[in-house]
């Protein structure tokens, strides 16, 4: 039917020879973007509003983000396809709606075998949708050249497709990566002597790091020995690369402006780095956050907090609220034992829970309550 209405207006409602397609669209297609010819996005526009229900401003903007018209039955087939491939509607208009392309693409050359691998993985249809819409971009890239060798190598690393599945799902970018790129990153991370757990473990927490070229990791490997004084040989190194991952080289210096706002040198930090890498993965914000806390409420000291992994607990979900039960427990005198607050942190909630909340919930009754709900606001002045 749509093709029927395509060849009703472009031949005036007449019977007669069908328009070739180059008489259709023109020449043929270029990297320029060009106007589209006004019957083609007609077209497009009736389909995306009669045929998937978008509005016909939603149509327009859809429409807009088209520069190269093809067949106009392809549109048809791509949806029949993704049907059959378990999308529901929805599904596919969220797709088409992030990904426009997407109704042009050759569902036998293309989708098919493409979308296949993903099927191969695991993926259902509600899968493949949410791959699709977060990184359709792979739908570009070759088949053979690019994603398949892909998949081969994250099978490689994590050894098993539900693996796999979810290092795609949580970063689709993966599949269009450069394969050359990311099997160099691969190959220097075995080169550093890093085990194939880390860098699933690494690549699981820090997928996007893997599409910079191998000359990303290898300065920020420069850094962490000549700046840091992290050998590559040194356990911390793994880490400190991890950390180093998570910011540009302009954050890591606003960082080193935070904690120095706090009284540390640079000395002091670099010693903190070497031992605590992680907190260089915490946004400037969050650090500021945590480092006034510690410093100017509890009264940590540098070397407590370069030693210790404090800053890996959220405080607003379990350091602030365990600090609070012990000092109402202190102030009603019902605990006077001194506890380091990095051992109170550490306890697990059915350990925590055992020695500080379940001996006193006869005698403070709502305290147990208030922790459990993370309701608890009581400011302390406890000095650890």
């Amino acid at each position: 039917m749509f093709a029927q209405t395509f060849l009703r207006r472009r031949n005036g409602g007449c019977r007669g020879q069908p328009p070739s397609f180059f008489t259709i669209f023109g020449s043929s297609y270029t990297t320029t973007a060009v106007e589209s010819p006004p019957f083609s996005t007609t077209l497009l526009l009736d389909y995306l509003s009669e045929s998937l229900g978008f509005s016909r401003e939603e149509s327009t903007s859809i429409a807009a983000r088209v520069t190269r018209y093809s067949s106009p039955t392809k549109p048809i087939l791509v949806v029949d396809f993704l049907k059959q491939m378990g999308l529901d509607m929805a599904q596919i208009k969220a797709c088409v709606s992030r990904y426009p392309k997407l109704l042009y693409f050759d569902v036998d050359k293309n989708l098919n075998p493409k979308l296949q691998c993903l099927q191969d993985l695991g993926f259902s249809g509600s899968g493949i949708a949410d791959v699709v819409f977060k990184g359709g971009g792979f739908l570009d890239r070759g088949l053979d050249t690019n994603l398949k060798p892909n998949i081969a190598l994250l099978k490689e690393v994590f050894g098993n497709n539900e693996d796999v599945s979810r290092v795609i799902m949580n970063y689709p970018a993966l599949l269009r990566t450069s394969s050359q790129v990311l099997q160099d990153n691969v190959s220097y991370f075995q080169k550093l002597g890093f085990s194939n757990q880390r860098i699933k473990w690494f690549m699981a927490r820090r997928p996007m790091a893997f599409r910079f070229h191998v000359q990303w990791f290898k300065e920020r490997a420069h850094m962490l020995e000549n700046d840091f004084g992290i050998c590559p040989n040194s356990t911390m190194f793994f880490y400190g690369l991890y950390a180093m991952t998570s910011a540009s080289k302009s954050s890591i210096e606003k960082k080193f402006a935070v904690f120095r706002s706090f009284g540390w040198s640079d000395s002091e930090i670099i010693t903190m780095f070497q031992k605590q890498p992680f907190y260089f993965t915490l946004s400037e914000k969050n650090l500021r956050k945590k480092l006034d806390y510690f410093m100017n409420e509890l009264g940590c000291k540098m070397d407590f907090l370069s030693t210790r992994s404090v800053f890996t607990y959220s405080l607003e979900k379990r350091v602030m609220p365990r600090v609070a039960v012990l000092d109402i427990l202190k102030e009603k005198k019902l605990f006077v034992k001194t506890v380091c607050v990095y051992t109170l942190l550490g306890l697990t909630e059915s350990k925590f829970e055992k020695q500080f909340l379940l001996p006193y919930k006869d005698l403070v009754p709502e305290l147990c309550e208030s922790y459990m709900t993370r309701t608890i606001q009581k400011h302390h002045t406890s000095i650890w």
